[in-house]
């Protein structure tokens, strides 16, 4: 029996998100979605910012090696579960971090996955968000969206 193949979805737009949290990777916040009842993580990307891991004294120490690194989250054709209302035409990434992210976080694997992506779905540079752009309950991901918006329509402008 062969292995059933996801139909690809339309992909309009990116939205960014946070962690809330000062340390975790892909496999943590699946640990965490999970335990809200959600069948795995929601996301289909995660940036880390070098700490993965809460210790009794707070979170692990920064790693070099581990700043900036994509992991992949959920499959890209399947619907994510990060915005609600969004879900559906949307590729969701996470960095981790609370307030502060790291510069490889924000100027180097961001710009880098959001141009591959770009080029890979034909999104537009005009078609990139914060989380809370779509619920302003939220501040999600606690970044200035204005500012990111403008550096990604400098630099990948498609």
């Amino acid at each position: 029996m062969g292995s059933k193949k996801l139909q690809m979805r339309e992909i309009k737009k990116i939205i960014i998100h946070c962690s809330d949290s000062e340390f975790g990777d892909a496999a943590l916040i699946d640990k965490w979605h999970k335990e809200r009842g959600w069948t795995g993580i929601g996301y289909h990307y995660v940036i880390l910012n070098g700490c993965r891991k809460a210790t009794m004294t707070g979170f692990q120490p920064y790693k070099k090696e581990d700043d900036g690194i994509i992991q992949q989250g959920r499959a890209v054709e399947v619907v994510g579960a990060h915005c609600e209302g969004q879900n559906q035409d949307s590729i969701g990434i996470c960095l981790i971090g609370k307030e502060h992210f790291s510069a490889k976080q924000l100027y180097v694997s961001l710009p880098n996955l959001i141009r591959d992506l770009f080029y890979g779905y034909g999104i537009v540079s005009g078609q990139v968000f914060g989380h809370y752009e779509f619920n302003p309950q939220k501040t999600c991901p606690n970044i200035d969206m204005p500012i990111l918006k403008e550096y990604i329509r400098k630099i990948f402008v498609k």
